[in-house]
């Protein structure tokens, strides 16, 4: 053969593996774009039916609110329409409440009273399920007997005073869901909500054409049988990709469809650029070969010349014929292969982070979900006790029923602002903000004092805590002392068996003040070790109501952190116990200060002049019989204008303030409260963060509460107003 065929042959035999193997890089590239375009269309699908079940949820919410109604109670049902009115303000619901019949006795959409048209059998229905089932539940599309116009609703039964029985109902326009819908997509994209039996609530195209119609019947079956992916075509004609998400709240189908040319088109786009860099690499690669054989043949027309110049007895200048140019293609080749790998080690490299994000995200989603349950848990506990509570008080039991409620009420309401205080001061101790106040401080006598808190409580109770505590200073703050201690010795008595030990131990080692916590309980995973720190991590414990919100660890180890110290944990096993390490540094002793009185010890005067300053009633109320059952002579105010006017005409000694009041903010409030002199004044609001505290101070307030108040802050501020001389004690 020819030498221009060898070097053909040549250049085909690099350049072909070349184009093959690109072919297959490329093939499985377009592969994974497809994927990531069905990814998020299924986590559009999945962002619609939680937008939808917000919606829902906020009805439910709404509607079991309002069944706590004692005008509804009571069968006042024109007291309990204006409730319902000012309920569903600045919202798009309705309140609709029907007999057992399903006549609607009345709906808010209309002036109470006004004729209503009598209901359909599929309404009767409806109504006699949810009655027969006893709970709430999700309407599917439905046209409004008052409007005419698709709704959905969210039905609840109630029972009455004298026995009856009716369903209350919270309606939202079909109109409305349909503005809910994502409004980032592209045009071309059809985002659509289908209720239980395949009808459209919502579409983000053309829902004024399409509303209650049902899609094709390939789509409708493939949803009825709960595939998340599946190919169709729309009610318009054009084949599509479509991705379903279903509500476990309603049932409801969110569907997210694109057309087929597009999905290809995203896909094909995503690659092309890697397309076009191998081709080009396949393009220089030939072009090399063929400039390799230029010179390669200009090599042998050279010795060519030069055989016919020696026969003629002259001799061309010396040339080096090694083939160089074979070392050129090399090089060449060497710097195609390189370019390849560069770019395949740069995918490689992009498909690992997003494996990486893809892993953390879900294990983040998974323990928000853990987190969310054992929140839900955490919170239904007592307010179920608190709900059961006042039905027993409503239902007019008496005697030590009505104690045992009343006792109930108060200990689970302190149980909830428990639980929001620790996730509002967790949230500050993660983010780094909370004020620490290192002083020296014994070790022993601070976790001494926790260790007995918590026998006092009964968390230790069934275990026994060995303690050996020997001096060791430390700088730290002695309140997150404290609640170091006490979230180490309960998170050991959380996973020790009843029975087991806890030994707690503190010392001086070095250049340290170290305290140990080690019990012999069910000890921790290996897998599970090095994620303890995390927060809302924490094993599987026997019981729920032992499980808390899995918080504690992440808040020590910020804390201990925040302090220079260093925290560790050890365990050798299942059944094997764990330890805890807490290390602080080190301080010279000094000596005990002077215990201050203990305020809950102060007096509180009889015919203190308070003033209560609150917008909501109910708050108000309790409030004012609490100071009054302490002999306080107290006047009351809804809103910032009244209040100026009573302390103008009768000013009092204290007033106690919150801040979000419906005219005027309860800052306006304590600054003219202020220019009247004479007057302790005490914000009460539910902000609690260190910018409120600062600027309620700066705005002439004495002290800042949270609510709900305790009973012993509210007797300190009585007592801190009390005037020397005057008290008597409470």
């Amino acid at each position: 053969m020819r030498v221009r065929t060898h070097l053909s042959l040549l250049a085909a035999a690099v350049v072909l593996p070349l184009v093959l193997g690109s072919a297959i890089a490329i093939k499985l590239l377009l592969d994974a774009e497809r994927q990531a375009v069905l990814r998020s269309m299924q986590e559009l699908a999945r962002a619609t039916v939680l937008a939808m079940d917000q919606e829902l949820t906020a009805a439910m919410a709404s509607a079991r609110a309002l069944a706590t109604s004692s005008a509804l109670y009571r069968g006042d049902f024109d007291a309990f329409y204006g409730q319902a009115r000012a309920a569903n303000a600045g919202s798009a619901r309705n309140t609709v409440l029907m007999r057992p019949d399903a006549q609607q006795i009345f709906n808010t959409v209309l002036p109470y009273g006004a004729p209503i048209e009598p209901p359909t059998a599929a309404s009767r229905q409806r109504v006699r399920a949810v009655l027969a089932r006893g709970r709430g539940a999700v309407s599917d599309l439905e046209v409004g007997s008052a409007t005419r116009k698709f709704i959905v609703s969210v039905e609840l039964p109630v029972q009455l005073g004298d026995g009856g029985r009716v369903l209350l109902g919270q309606w939202v326009p079909a109109r409305h869901l349909n503005g809910l819908l994502p409004g980032d997509v592209p045009a071309s994209w059809l985002v659509t909500v289908f209720d239980r039996d395949g009808s459209t609530i919502a579409r983000n195209r053309r829902w004024d054409e399409y509303v209650a119609g049902r899609p094709r019947p390939e789509l409708l079956a493939a949803l009825h049988s709960g595939a998340t992916t599946a190919t169709s075509e729309s009610r318009d004609g054009v084949p599509m990709v479509v991705a379903a998400a279903r509500s476990s709240l309603s049932g409801w189908q969110a569907v997210v469809g694109v057309p087929v040319d597009e999905l290809e088109a995203i896909a094909f786009h995503a690659v092309s650029l890697t397309a076009a860099t191998l081709l080009c690499a396949a393009a220089l690669a030939v072009a090399g070969a063929l400039l390799f054989a230029r010179r390669l043949l200009a090599g042998i027309e050279y010795l060519g010349a030069a055989t016919e110049g020696m026969a003629e007895g002259w001799l061309p200048p010396p040339a080096d014929l090694r083939v160089t140019e074979l070392n050129s293609l090399q090089q060449v080749l060497h710097a195609a292969s390189t370019r390849l790998i560069r770019l395949e080690t740069a995918r490689r490299r992009h498909l690992a982070e997003a494996e990486g994000a893809r892993s953390v995200a879900e294990r983040q989603n998974r323990a928000k979900d853990e987190f969310l349950a054992m929140l839900g848990h955490e919170l239904r506990n007592p307010l179920g006790a608190i709900s059961s509570a006042i039905a027993l008080i409503q239902m007019g039991a008496g005697g030590a029923a009505a104690e045992r409620a009343h006792a109930i009420i108060g200990r689970q309401s302190r149980h909830l602002a428990h639980l929001v205080d620790e996730l509002l001061d967790a949230n500050r101790v993660l983010s780094g903000r909370v004020a620490l106040a290192p002083v020296p401080l014994d070790l022993a006598a601070a976790v001494r004092e926790a260790a007995l808190t918590l026998q006092a409580q009964g968390t230790t109770a069934a275990h026994t805590v060995d303690l050996a505590l020997a001096p060791a200073w430390a700088l730290c703050d002695p309140h997150r002392l404290q609640q170091i201690a006490g979230n180490l010795i309960e998170n050991a008595a959380k996973y020790t068996q009843p029975g087991g030990t806890i030994h707690v131990a503190t010392r001086a080692a070095g250049d340290w003040a170290e305290l140990e916590v080690r019990d012999n309980g069910k000890g921790i995973d290996a897998e599970l070790l090095p994620r303890v720190w995390d927060v809302f991590v924490q094993a599987k414990v026997p019981s729920r109501a032992k499980g808390g919100l899995g918080i504690g660890l992440a808040v020590v180890k910020s804390l201990v952190e925040q302090q220079q110290g260093t925290v560790a944990v050890h365990s050798a096993g299942p059944q094997q116990g764990s330890t805890f390490l807490v290390r602080l540094p080190p301080a010279q002793p000094v000596a005990a200060a002077t215990q201050a009185p203990d305020a809950a010890d102060a007096p509180a005067l009889h015919g203190l002049r308070v003033l209560v300053v609150e917008d909501n009633a109910d708050l108000r109320e309790m409030m004012c019989a609490l100071l009054q059952s302490r002999g306080c002579a107290v006047t009351a105010a809804a809103d910032g204008g009244s209040a100026i006017a009573l302390a103008t005409a009768q000013p009092p000694q204290l007033a106690f303030v919150d801040i979000d009041l419906p005219d005027i903010s309860g800052h306006e409030v304590a600054r003219a409260l202020a220019r009247l002199g004479g007057i302790r004044l005490v914000a009460v609001t539910g902000y609690g963060q260190p910018d409120d505290v600062r600027r309620a101070l700066e705005a002439g307030f004495d002290r800042h509460f949270k609510k709900p108040v305790r009973l012993e802050d509210l007797e300190q501020a009585l007592a801190e107003a009390t005037p020397a001389g005057t008290a008597s004690s409470l």
